[in-house]
């Protein structure tokens, strides 16, 4: 029982026997949550491991949505079948400021990134040698990629209580001294996977503010093989990958755009054209949420943790997204492709030559090589 029902039941008590003058109605209202941590208790030693999963946890929260399953509706990345007005116009590319869907985007990558900001400067003070700590690294890391994604994906911005707002430019530059603090630490002390992501997010903020020759110097250090993952859960109280619950059940909601559709929309059978084994859907369309829209399934590509490699043409079985489905965030692939974007059509780097690697990446997807140049070679670089 609560304290709050308690009262209740004491108040009542007492009005029967007609003493209702010796309950304070002030305290009817009183809840206690033992729970519940204020902010002025937070700078607590015995608190550091959990203010460093809270970083983790905002991050993991934002990032499968909204960051990505909105974030891709107005990209034309996929076709939404929500039931949701406000929500099925991202499709459209339609976005009111003042709708639910933007206020999410915006104030679930403010929580990642102000939770991100306040526990890496608690921790100068908490951690016993903050310049030597692992934690203290990939917290200022993911400070930075919380500066990445708004800078991605608003217009503009405020980050702190005040009336200045902030262009995606500026919002990049925040992002740069704490995944450039990040990778100090990291390399000082050998932690090479953080140093990495710090890497990786640095020539990610460099090319979208044109810092080119930055962009590929930090693209082009990051270790072969490099991956770093946000991970969720299958059960047990932690963070769901909410794409699993978007492609499950009558009620599913996501769908290939036609952009990647293996051939025409509208037609089921779709099985010859699936040779690209990083773009795989269900060779049906089906019915979903809103009961109108034709829904092909994505299965998991290249960036999520179920990822098989399998193609749909060769009998394969690719594989839906999952509860437990983990993210990439970043890796090297991901940073040859900043490498490559930056050096421009006439590049060379770790790859061979811009050419080089387009078609390398073409080889993987099972596609013939091309001989392009100029803005023809960027777009397939694309």
């Amino acid at each position: 029982m609560t304290r709050f029902s308690r009262a209740m039941g004491l108040c009542a008590a007492l009005a029967a026997a007609g003493l209702t003058a010796g309950c304070d109605v002030d305290e009817l209202l009183e809840v206690s949550n033992p729970e519940r941590i204020d902010e002025d208790e937070l700078q607590n030693r015995q608190l550091v491991q959990i203010l460093y999963n809270s970083v983790l946890g905002e991050f993991t929260d934002m990032y499968d949505d909204p960051f990505i399953w909105r974030g891709s509706m107005f990209t034309d990345e996929q076709i939404t079948g929500i039931n949701w007005e406000q929500t099925a116009r991202l499709s459209q590319r339609i976005v009111r400021f003042d709708e639910g869907d933007p206020d999410l985007m915006f104030s679930a990558i403010s929580a990642a990134r102000a939770t991100a900001d306040s526990v890496s400067s608690r921790f100068r003070e908490l951690l016993d040698d903050p310049a030597a700590d692992e934690r203290m690294a990939t917290v200022l890391a993911y400070a930075g990629y919380s500066h990445i994604m708004m800078g991605e994906a608003m217009c503009e911005a405020v980050v702190d209580v005040g009336d200045q707002i902030l262009s995606p430019t500026q919002i990049f530059e925040r992002g740069l001294p704490r995944l450039e603090e990040a990778l100090q630490i990291a390399t000082a002390n050998g932690f090479d996977d953080v140093a990495d992501l710090a890497r990786t997010g640095l020539s990610r903020a460099n090319l979208n503010l044109g810092n080119m020759s930055d962009a590929m110097l930090y693209a082009g250090d990051v270790t072969p093989g490099f991956e770093w993952w946000v991970e969720y859960e299958d059960a047990g109280g932690g963070t769901a990958n909410v794409l699993w619950n978007r492609v499950t059940g009558s009620n599913h909601a996501v769908g290939v755009h036609p952009n990647f559709l293996s051939g025409p929309f509208g037609d089921n059978g779709l099985v010859a054209g699936q040779t690209d084994p990083r773009v795989q859907h269900t060779s049906d369309w089906s019915l979903g949420h809103n009961r109108l829209t034709r829904l092909y399934k994505p299965f998991q590509s290249l960036s999520y943790s179920g990822y098989n490699g399998a193609t749909i043409a060769d009998g394969g079985e690719p594989i839906l997204y999952e509860s437990g489905t983990d993210i990439r965030l970043a890796s090297e692939l991901e940073a040859l492709h900043h490498y490559y974007e930056a050096a421009g059509p006439t590049g060379t780097g770790p790859a061979g030559t811009t050419l080089d690697f387009v078609n390398a990446r073409r080889a993987f997807g099972n596609q013939a090589a091309v001989s392009l140049a100029d803005d023809a070679l960027m777009a397939e670089l694309r």
